[in-house]
């Protein structure tokens, strides 16, 4: 899964929107920058990678309007 800032430039947006439409990776946009950094604790991270399956599939749920983790 990808999740990509909202406030990230709209070129890598579109870069990265492009790139899981064509390899069917699930994607959201949505947080900011700084929330997204803070999150992994790294600094200036507009796009995330999760690779755990189960972990992008309660965040999707969860910004699809389903239940929270736990």
């Amino acid at each position: 899964m990808l999740w990509i800032a909202k406030d990230a430039s709209e070129r890598t947006k579109l870069k990265f929107v492009q790139l899981g439409e064509q390899y069917g990776i699930p994607f959201l946009v949505e947080g900011e920058i700084e929330q997204l950094s803070q999150a992994i604790g790294k600094t200036n991270k507009a796009i995330l990678g999760i690779e755990e399956e189960n972990i992008a599939k309660q965040i999707l749920k969860i910004y699809d309007g389903g239940d929270s983790i736990g």
